[in-house]
């Protein structure tokens, strides 16, 4: 799936703000060490995303600062531990689909 930089930049802010909540929800040390990471790896991602100028926004989004399976991989670590983790029902409902689409997004 092919989307562009604006795009790219208000998917990370949400699942950012799910995996917050993720984060919060949490109890077991191994699923918040990943969240934070994963956490760590967006928001470094987003913040080089904030340097592309406004008028490049348009153009096809590709992952900055790492390699592309770098923050897939994560995620679907991530993923893997949360199968047996407990969730609110609103924060299980937001993430899933979320996951889906970070496939999408950084498997380029």
């Amino acid at each position: 799936m092919s989307i562009s930089i604006s795009q790219a930049t208000v998917f990370i802010e949400e699942l950012l703000s799910v995996l917050e909540d993720v984060y919060w929800e949490c109890c077991a040390v191994d699923v918040k060490n990943q969240c934070f990471n994963a956490v760590r790896l967006l928001q470094i991602e987003l913040t080089e995303l904030t340097k592309v100028s406004v008028q490049d926004h348009h153009y096809e989004y590709e992952i900055i600062a790492y390699q592309d399976n770098t923050v897939l991989e994560t995620l679907t670590s991530l993923e893997h531990l949360l199968k047996s983790s407990v969730l609110r029902t609103r924060t299980e409902a937001s993430l899933r689909p979320l996951l889906s689409q970070a496939t999408e997004v950084f498997s380029h």
